[in-house]
């Protein structure tokens, strides 16, 4: 634009030489016909001078000397840059004007498809792997595992084992694990006392009991004879039949017996954890446990496999495949629920907003200090740079005018006989 500018100027330039060429070649031919060129060319050379004068004065004095009112850009710089100020504060650029085209725009809208493409481009990109990667191995799990560490144990602490204990009760008896757990110690004691051991364990302490107490008289007559009838491995025999048959009793459901085994054991297990809970051996064992388990240690090892396994995951051939239908997933349930579209939608404007509001009147302060980096000399060049193209046919418009307009006045005296 420049050089086009530069173009414009040599020929306004020219036009005005021409105008002034044409007057000092007809000066001695200025009656007869010539005489009618001779007036075009001067009153050419007459616009054209008052023309250059104005265009000029604009920008600067005129040859150099300072004539009242010319120069006027560099002497009204102050007022041309408040003014061109208030025109984009108060018109072009006006903060109700742009809060209103904000609320006309749909932000979410058109910000959405700009972000899957965005998110799309940055899965499939090759470096994504290498920066995850770098960010993934950059986290210190010395520094985050004694936080969680702290957080666990804390929050194991404030665990109310008394109530959770209660609760794992109840939850026994509503679905039953209470019977099946007594069904299973008496399956186990059951096989215990069926052994050949056990029967001859009971029949050789209930020997030695009845051989130990101290009878007299019949009564002491009667035991021996008894236990002279019996036999040691008859004795358990007995016993050990005994015992089993208690024991099949309280297997059966619905009986009577085993209804009351299990409420005396319910009653015997709520007296015990509410006598741990006073004396306060539960919060003894929860802490011993705490300590007994590493957490830390469990937690650097958890920590340093699961980083293992992403960065694995990162550098696997499908990963960005893999990435982009859990992404696009989230995209397109963001897009589907409309509340939170909305939500978006108010709060970029909110934001956007605010943005206005705080920094509109930057908007002149920015013009302003720009204006002002430019001395008088860069001013002008940047408005001629923009406008002076076009003065400058003004230059040639005035030359050429005045070329005509002087032809008609000569014409005009010609023709009246005034000349």
């Amino acid at each position: 634009m420049a050089n086009e500018s530069k173009k414009n100027k040599q020929f306004a330039n020219i036009s005005l030489g021409v105008m002034a060429t044409g007057f000092a070649a007809t000066i001695p031919f200025r009656a007869g016909g010539l005489g009618l060129l001779h007036a075009g060319f001067e009153a050419g050379v007459i616009g054209g001078l008052a023309d250059w004068f104005a265009v000029t004065a604009l920008f600067r004095h005129p040859l150099g000397i300072p004539i009242p009112h010319t120069a006027l850009l560099p002497r009204n710089r102050k007022k041309m840059s408040e003014g061109i100020v208030r025109v984009l504060e108060d018109r072009l650029l006006a903060k109700e004007s742009m809060l209103e085209k904000l609320r006309q725009f749909e932000l979410a809208e058109q910000l959405l498809p700009v972000i899957r493409g965005a998110l799309h481009s940055a899965v499939h990109s090759e470096r994504l792997p290498q920066l995850l990667e770098g960010v993934i191995r950059s986290v210190d799990a010395d520094r985050i595992v004694p936080l969680l560490s702290d957080e666990i144990g804390a929050a194991v602490r404030r665990i109310d084992l008394e109530a959770a204990l209660r609760g794992f009760l109840r939850k026994a008896e509503e679905d039953g694990t209470d019977e099946r757990m007594l069904d299973l110690l008496l399956e186990r004691a059951e096989s215990w006392i069926a052994t050949e051991g056990m029967r001859r364990e009971l029949g050789s302490a209930v020997m030695t009991l009845i051989k130990g107490l101290n009878l007299g008289g019949l009564m002491s007559f009667a035991v021996n004879a008894f236990i002279g009838y019996l036999e040691e491995d008859k004795l358990g025999t007995m016993l050990q039949s005994f015992v089993l048959s208690k024991i099949h009793e309280l297997k059966l459901e619905g009986t009577e017996r085993r209804q009351i085994v299990m409420s005396k054991l319910r009653e015997a297990l709520d007296i015990l954890i509410t006598q741990l809970a006073e004396s306060g051996q539960l919060d003894a064992m929860r802490d011993e446990l705490l300590d007994a388990f590493d957490i830390e240690g469990e937690l650097h090892k958890l920590f340093e496999s699961l980083r293992e396994k992403g960065i694995a995951f990162l550098h696997d051939e499908d990963f960005a495949e893999k990435a982009w239908t859990f992404v696009d997933g989230l995209l397109n349930r963001l897009e589907a629920n409309e509340g939170l579209v909305d939500e978006a939608e108010h709060w970029l404007k909110g934001q956007a907003a605010a943005l206005i509001e705080r920094n509109h009147a930057r908007i002149g302060s920015f013009v302003r200090e720009n204006l002002d980096r430019l001395d008088n000399d860069q001013l002008v060049e940047l408005i001629e740079d923009k406008v002076g193209q076009d003065l400058q046919w003004i230059r040639v418009n005035g030359a050429l005018c005045g070329f005509l307009i002087g032809l008609l006045l000569r014409g005009i005296e010609m023709a009246t006989g005034n000349v």
